[in-house]
């Protein structure tokens, strides 16, 4: 009973995380605007700091990485500790979630993106606690339909769901490298596809906008940023105040600097690292000469190392 209880906790957990971006969009660009486009450097790490409120619980590092035949991998690792499981969790789990106490979280995903940089596949592996076997999921890109295969131990589900063309995989629990051409009073809108949709079901419209200028303290060093904020729309497309998604705080350059998202009824924040510590963390948590497909060699020691 308590294995199934986890599993079931970490899908509901990892669909609320993802956000399965459509390409296709419900209004043309010149009525709701184009979103910024995102950048992403290869073989340059991307670390994160997670907290829930003054509590640090983890870290989160990315890394793109050349892959075989012209492709590009995207690594990703989650790893937490302590997640407020009780509070992320929804109300009508609350009777059998009583007895787990905090979570400890591993998740470690790997997005293949083709020459053409579409989503070909991605695999993700989810440790929990002390359960024996990882959660295992694969998604692949046939013929219009992105495939699933879930494991745990012996046992394997098998899911397909529509994927439109030129769609793209993401995750509140990797934020965004960079966003470009973010200027006061910028507003758009994108349309989210998520099969493991709640309440909403499984379309979602989301409104963002730079709402201003903010100064914000980073590594003890205060900087200026953009402040956007994303919303969720009602199906009249009106935003909610009180259904706010998330906030993200870009500097001037354009990267990120600073992200908070709601998961479940929590509010994690985001706090990028310097790339001196990202470095560090990727070498420490990506092992990507053992996960990457084309094995990053060691790098070559200095000259005082060899000394």
């Amino acid at each position: 009973m308590g294995n199934k209880v986890y599993i079931g906790v970490v899908l509901l957990l990892w669909g609320s995380s993802m956000t399965w971006l459509v390409g296709s969009k419900i209004l043309p660009p010149f009525l709701h605007g184009e979103p910024p486009k995102t950048a992403i450097k290869s073989g340059e790490p991307v670390c994160w700091k997670v907290c829930v409120g003054q509590q640090h619980i983890g870290w989160a590092v990315s890394q793109a990485v050349p892959g075989a035949e012209g492709t590009t991998e995207l690594h990703s690792r989650v790893k937490l500790e302590q997640v407020p499981l009780s509070r992320m969790a929804p109300r009508w789990m609350a009777t059998v979630i009583d007895n787990i106490g905090p979570l400890q979280l591993d998740m470690r995903s790997r997005t293949t993106l083709d020459s053409l940089g579409n989503l070909s596949q991605f695999d993700v592996s989810v440790e929990l606690n002390d359960l024996p076997s990882a959660i295992l999921m694969r998604g692949v890109i046939e013929e219009g339909f992105i495939r699933l295969r879930l494991q745990y131990g012996e046992v394997v589900h098998r899911m397909n769901y529509p994927w439109p063309e030129h769609a793209m995989l993401g995750s509140k629990l990797t934020p965004d490298d960079k966003l470009l051409s973010v200027y006061p009073g910028r507003r758009w809108q994108k349309e989210i596809y998520n099969p493991f949709g709640g309440p909403q079901g499984a379309i979602e419209m989301i409104e963002a906008e730079v709402t201003g200028e903010e100064s914000i303290l980073v590594d003890e060093e205060v900087i200026p940023t953009r402040r956007i904020e994303y919303r969720s729309l009602d199906s009249t497309g009106v935003s909610a105040d009180d259904r706010r998604r998330s906030t993200v705080w870009v500097n001037m350059e354009g990267s990120v600097v600073r992200e908070e998202i709601v998961l479940m009824d929590v509010m994690l924040r985001f706090e990028r690292q310097s790339p001196e510590r990202a470095k560090r963390k990727a070498e420490q948590l990506l092992e990507l000469d053992q996960y990457a497909t084309l094995s990053t060699p060691e790098p070559l020691p200095s000259p005082e190392m060899r000394e």
